[in-house]
């Protein structure tokens, strides 16, 4: 006996809404400031749940409170200080110098002898941990108050959450590489107190 004759019909397609400000916070569990952080800088396109998910996935970060993390800001354009950056804050849009440059301070309650003796120094924004640098060392800063360091990229965020693009300094040791591709793309609970915290 021959098989049936077969009739397939199509699922219908899938419409991803996007979720409300409220919605998306309650979804990822933290503020709305910290989504409009993110969709700022250009790390968050939109609110679909393919653009929340690998948030809402990310494992958090924790050290005993021996990394230094800088919580940062959107990207602007730098309008003080030009002769050694051009940007401050963090975006995926930025160039790796450029970037590197934002990172490099100058951060208000840094602790710098503490910062380069740790050697590490995580970057963050809006809870998501957007790149990884090795401090090279302390330099000095216009503000007394303030610290500033040279930094060696070793890991970033080049494009939106979604699309998971991620930059690694292949010229890193192994030791550095490690570090960087645990921390980049991970969670961390913002905190309020400074530029610095420690995770």
């Amino acid at each position: 006996m021959p098989a049936p004759s077969i009739t397939l019909t199509p699922a219908p397609a899938l419409i991803e809404e996007e979720f409300t400000m409220n919605a998306a916070s309650t979804f990822l569990g933290t503020h709305k400031r910290n989504i409009e952080k993110l969709r700022a800088a250009g790390y968050l396109d939109d609110l679909t749940l393919a653009s929340l998910t690998p948030i809402r996935t990310a494992d958090f970060v924790s050290a005993d409170k021996k990394l230094p993390l800088i919580q940062t800001a959107p990207a602007e354009v730098a309008v003080e200080e030009t002769d050694w950056r051009n940007w401050y804050g963090d975006s995926p849009s930025l160039s790796n110098e450029d970037w590197i440059n934002a990172q490099r301070g100058d951060w208000t309650g840094a602790g710098a002898e503490r910062i380069e003796k740790v050697q590490y120094l995580a970057v963050g924004l809006g809870g998501i941990i957007t790149g990884a640098t090795r401090v090279i060392k302390a330099v000095p800063s216009s503000d007394p108050r303030k610290a500033r360091f040279e930094l060696q990229l070793l890991g970033r965020l080049t494009g939106d959450l979604k699309s998971g693009d991620v930059t690694f300094n292949e010229e890193a040791s192994e030791d550095d590489l490690t570090f960087a591709h645990s921390v980049v793309g991970k969670r961390y609970e913002p905190r309020a107190g400074g530029s610095v915290m420690w995770l």
